[in-house]
């Protein structure tokens, strides 16, 4: 008998299992792969559809603001469902409540329930906030949202023809003789000749960051050389006219810009004084030369021989410092009923406004006698702004003379010095710089010593010339059609 001899086979199950485990683990791969390329699709998806409807919400709010400025600079129709905004967001007037309060809104509505709705809230006249809400569906109920804020302000015209030295008198000229005097940032104006004589100095700057052009020299009569050189970006004047810049030969006269000193009117100087007074709202600290308190007063209002004696009190070499008091309702103002002559050696240091009815005259006097007293020497004014909307300066009705003791040290004044009549600086013995403007009737300048160094502020003159930042009712001021966006904010 033959045997059949042969191999034995491996067991199945041995081989069967490592194909399986591999085939599950491939599996597992597999699924893992495709599930990842399905949430990264789905992830893609989600943001792609995610950035277009912020897109749109944005795009939509962003429409509702413009469309908002181009109410407030065209917008004058009443009946077009809202308020006429270019009317309301600067006038107080018929149709109109108070411009500082006034308040509105329009609602755009497009499809797939999109809406934008646009309101207005105006801070003070001429400057408001506008949010723009703009709401997309995304279905199931739900909806994106995006807000849009924005502060704009209309600002108002310059009153001096961007001039920080203005001469408003048809009549009177203006004369710079022997003098070396620098203009920033702005214009020399007269509403007559312009006289430079006697080895003067005068340069007239542009303001390089601004739109216009400003370092002119303009003035409704000549402007008379004599001896003396005028660098400025151009001349405007019947008898010099720059080509290509001036746009008028010579320019047109201007009115100069008008101040309520004491009328009854509460936007009167005298009247927000006795404001002021009433509520407590002044604090005059007299010191003496070593720093010593020898005067408080809570006065705002003086006759002339008041506000001396206080002079007088502080002694050669004192101060007498008008401060800076507001309780949100009334402002300190302080108002001299007369006139104003600081001699003796006196420093005045004013935080913010005084006005005098009458001429006011610094350092004309080098001695100040009373009685067998005699003080001698140098005076000093030192003006400082508080802050914007608040006036600061010094105003006269009659005229204001700066003389050769007007100084002992450089003068620095942040704010308006204005002369109903004529203001005349005359030898002055140190640096006289002022930020904001120089107004009078009619304007001389004659100093062989030190330069006059003034720098527009437009801000500045419109608050001391309207005692604020806002016009008195019937002033006519008129805004600029330019809407500027002063800050922009945006939020989902």
């Amino acid at each position: 008998m033959v045997q059949l001899l042969g191999r034995q086979r491996e067991p199945f199950s041995f081989r069967s299992g490592s194909v399986l485990v591999a085939a599950i683990l491939i599996l597992g791969v597999m699924l893992f792969l495709a599930g990842w390329y399905v949430s990264f699709t789905l992830t893609g998806s989600l943001i792609s559809r995610s950035q277009t409807i912020a897109t749109k919400t944005y795009y939509l709010a962003e429409a509702g603001i413009n469309q908002a400025i181009w109410k407030l600079k065209n917008d004058e129709i009443a009946t077009d469902g809202d308020s006429p905004w270019k009317i309301c967001f600067t006038t107080t007037t018929v149709g109109c409540p108070d411009c500082s309060s006034w308040q509105d809104s329009f609602i755009r509505n497009y499809n797939a329930g999109s809406t934008t709705t646009v309101s207005i809230k105006n801070l003070q006249c001429g400057q408001g906030e506008i949010i723009a809400t703009s709401t997309v569906g995304i279905g199931n109920g739900k909806f994106a949202q995006r807000v849009v804020k924005v502060k704009v302000i209309k600002s108002f015209g310059s009153l001096t023809e961007d001039s920080p030295i203005f001469a408003g008198s048809p009549s009177g000229e203006s004369t710079i003789q022997s003098s070396v005097m620098n203009v920033y940032n702005g214009n020399l104006f007269s509403n007559n000749n312009i006289n430079i004589k006697y080895w003067s100095t005068i340069n007239v700057y542009d303001n390089p960051t601004s739109a216009s052009q400003e370092g002119q020299v303009l003035a409704n009569g000549n402007v008379n050389l004599t001896l003396s050189t005028l660098n400025s970006s151009s001349t405007c004047s019947k008898n010099m006219c720059t080509e290509g810049i001036c746009e008028k030969c010579p320019v047109d006269f201007q009115e100069m810009p008008a101040i309520d000193f004491d009328s009854s009117d509460p936007n009167s100087y005298k009247s927000k004084a006795q404001k002021a007074e009433n509520e407590g709202q002044c604090s005059v600290i007299g010191k003496d030369s070593e720093g010593s308190v020898v005067s408080t007063t809570s006065k705002c209002i003086f006759s002339e021989n008041e506000f001396e004696d206080l002079l007088w009190q502080v002694g050669k070499g004192g101060t007498l410092i008008l401060e800076y008091k507001s309780n949100g309702h009334a402002t300190s103002t302080y108002y001299i009923d007369g006139g104003l002559d600081l001699k003796g050696e006196r420093l005045l240091e004013i935080q913010g406004i005084l006005v005098a009815g009458e001429t006011v005259n610094i350092g004309e006097s080098f001695c100040w006698r009373k009685g067998w007293q005699f003080d001698c020497g140098f005076d000093q004014v030192k003006i400082t702004d508080p802050g914007k909307g608040i006036p600061s300066g010094i105003l006269t009705k009659g005229k204001m003379n700066f003389g050769p003791y007007s100084s002992f040290g450089d003068v620095d004044i942040t704010g308006l010095v204005y002369s109903q009549d004529e203001m005349r600086l005359t030898s002055l013995p140190h640096k006289f710089k002022v930020v904001g403007g120089i107004i009078g009737r009619k304007f001389s300048l004659t100093s062989a010593f030190q330069s006059l160094d003034i720098y527009l502020d437009n801000d500045i003159i419109r608050e001391g010339v309207w005692g604020g930042s806002q016009p008195p009712s019937g002033t006519g001021a008129s805004y600029s059609p330019v809407v500027t966006v002063d800050h922009w904010e945006e939020s989902y």
